[in-house]
């Protein structure tokens, strides 16, 4: 008796795995992200590496009369950055989606910078648009274009990566980015272009406009 119910028990055990193997072979391969349709909302959640501007204009104008001292530049002063954020997707129809983002950059002074205790805080909140150049609902090659607002904040006496709410020096700076990404269901990748008009406010290196290259990469939910 219980030779047969064992049996009776690997047969539906059996049946029920070669059901599944045939629907799975039989559906087509879908994501159920739905990551661009109308209508959809995506929460993301990203990281971002900062390679610094290689802008070589003066960052401290005063300095470029005095002997011996190498002109400063963003690219001479700081090393590359690192941040992370959250964003708000909302798809119109198939190819144009509406978002909104909120992130915080960290810049380290540079081994060879004139005040190596230096760092510095950046904080964009944007609003912007991303369009679909190719792909389906989940897997797709999009442009970007974000503009908005930055907080500021040069952070002196920092000799190692710290982030902090306060600093010897703080404002508002527009920003604006644009570029290239990559989505794969529920990852991401962006490439952009970033510009700020006024990366340290209140100081002398307000004389030069800060651009950098963020590299993003996130989750969509």
């Amino acid at each position: 008796m219980n030779g047969c119910k064992k049996m009776v028990r690997g047969l539906s055990a059996l049946l029920l795995t070669a059901t599944l193997l045939f629907t799975g072979m039989m559906l087509p391969a879908k994501s159920w992200a739905v990551t661009s349709a109308p209508g959809v909302w995506d929460l993301m959640v990203f990281g971002n590496y900062d390679m610094v501007s290689p802008n070589n204009g003066d960052v401290f104008q005063n300095y470029a009369t005095l002997p011996n001292v190498t002109t400063p530049t963003w690219k001479n002063q700081l090393n590359n950055g690192y941040g992370a954020g959250l964003g708000l997707a909302y798809w119109f129809n198939d190819t144009i989606a509406f978002r909104l983002m909120a992130q915080g950059n960290f810049f380290q002074a540079s081994s060879s910078a004139l005040f190596k205790t230096t760092a510095s805080e950046s904080a964009p909140i944007t609003g912007g648009f991303e369009a679909k150049l190719y792909g389906d609902t989940d897997y797709y090659v999009y442009a970007l274009v974000d503009a908005g607002a930055a907080y500021e904040l040069s952070l002196p006496n920092t000799s190692s990566p710290a982030l902090s709410a306060t600093g010897s020096t703080n404002a508002w700076s527009s920003y604006g980015d644009a570029g290239l990404g990559l989505n794969l269901d529920y990852v991401f990748v962006e490439v952009k272009v970033a510009y700020l008009m006024d990366f340290m406010p209140k100081s002398a290196s307000s004389q030069n406009a800060f651009w950098y290259i963020p590299v993003t990469a996130g989750f969509n939910f």
